[in-house]
C-alpha cells in the first residue's frame, strides 16, 4: 500500500538531475565528440526495466532529453548498443512520475552509457533522474569465480541488503565491511553457505561515508564500494 498519490514524482529543483551544456569525447568512440552520461555500478548487474524523468525545471523544460542511444559494457572499453529511444518532455510539475524506459531484458553490464541526440529546443542537454529495477544476480554468476552478490540500495540510509549466491555450497565464504581508511568494521565467516539469503551489517550505527566491502569464497574475492547517506 502507498499513502501517496504520485509516489514517483520528481521535484522541479535543477540541480536534481543532470545536465551538459558542453560536449565532450564519448567514451564510445564511434560517436566523437557529443553530449553523454555515463555511470559505473562498480561491478557487474544484470539488468531489467528501467523509468525515466526528463528535465523538470519549469524554466528549463527545453533542456531536456528527446532522442537518445543506450549502450552497455562489461569493462567501459567495449560497447554493446542496446538501441535508439525517445523520452517525452517533462510538464514542469511537482507531480512529475516520469515514463517506463527501455527494456534491457537482462544484459549484464557494469557501465552504462546515454547519448542523447536531439531535445527539446534548449541549449542544454538534460534529464532529472534514471531507474534500473536489477534481475537475479544468478544470471551474472562468473563460472570462474563461481559467486555474485548484490548490494542495494547504494547509497543507503537506513536500509543495505546484500544477497549472495554461489555456485559452491560446499565452501564458506568469507565477508568483511572495512572504512576509507582501511578499518575492519565488521567481519564474518559463513559456513553453511545453503542458507544464505540477505546479510545484516549493523549499519544503523554507521556515520556518513564510503565504506568498502569485500567477500571471498575458494580463494576469489569481489569488492563493493558502500555509501552511506
Amino acid at each position: 500500500m502507498n499513502a501517496q498519490c504520485y509516489p514517483d514524482r520528481h521535484s522541479t529543483t535543477w540541480f536534481d538531475g543532470w545536465v551538459s551544456c558542453e560536449t565532450s569525447i564519448n567514451p564510445n568512440s564511434v560517436y566523437g565528440e557529443t553530449h553523454w552520461i555515463m555511470y559505473d555500478f562498480g561491478y557487474i548487474y544484470a539488468l531489467t526495466t528501467s523509468k525515466l524523468w526528463n528535465a523538470n525545471e519549469p524554466n528549463n523544460l527545453d533542456y531536456g532529453i528527446k532522442d537518445y542511444t543506450i549502450d552497455y559494457s562489461l569493462d567501459g572499453n567495449t560497447w554493446s548498443y542496446l538501441g535508439n529511444f525517445t523520452l517525452n518532455q517533462a510538464n514542469g510539475l511537482s507531480n512529475f512520475e516520469g515514463e517506463d524506459g527501455p527494456d534491457f531484458d537482462n544484459v549484464s553490464a557494469r557501465y552504462l552509457l546515454i547519448t542523447p541526440t536531439s531535445n527539446y529546443g534548449g541549449d542544454c542537454f538534460g534529464f532529472s533522474e534514471l531507474k534500473i529495477e536489477l534481475g537475479d544476480p544468478t544470471d551474472t554468476i562468473d563460472e570462474e569465480i563461481g559467486f555474485n552478490a548484490l548490494v542495494f540500495p547504494n547509497p543507503f540510509d537506513t536500509d543495505l541488503n546484500i544477497k549472495i549466491v554461489t555456485l559452491f555450497q560446499d565452501k564458506p565464504i568469507t565477508y568483511a565491511l572495512y572504512d576509507i581508511l582501511g578499518r575492519v568494521i565488521t567481519e564474518n565467516v559463513i559456513e553453511d553457505v545453503s542458507v544464505i539469503n540477505f546479510i545484516d551489517l549493523n549499519k544503523s550505527n554507521l556515520s556518513s561515508g564510503v565504506y568498502i566491502f569485500k567477500i571471498e569464497q575458494n580463494n576469489k574475492q569481489k569488492t563493493f564500494k558502500l555509501i552511506k547517506k
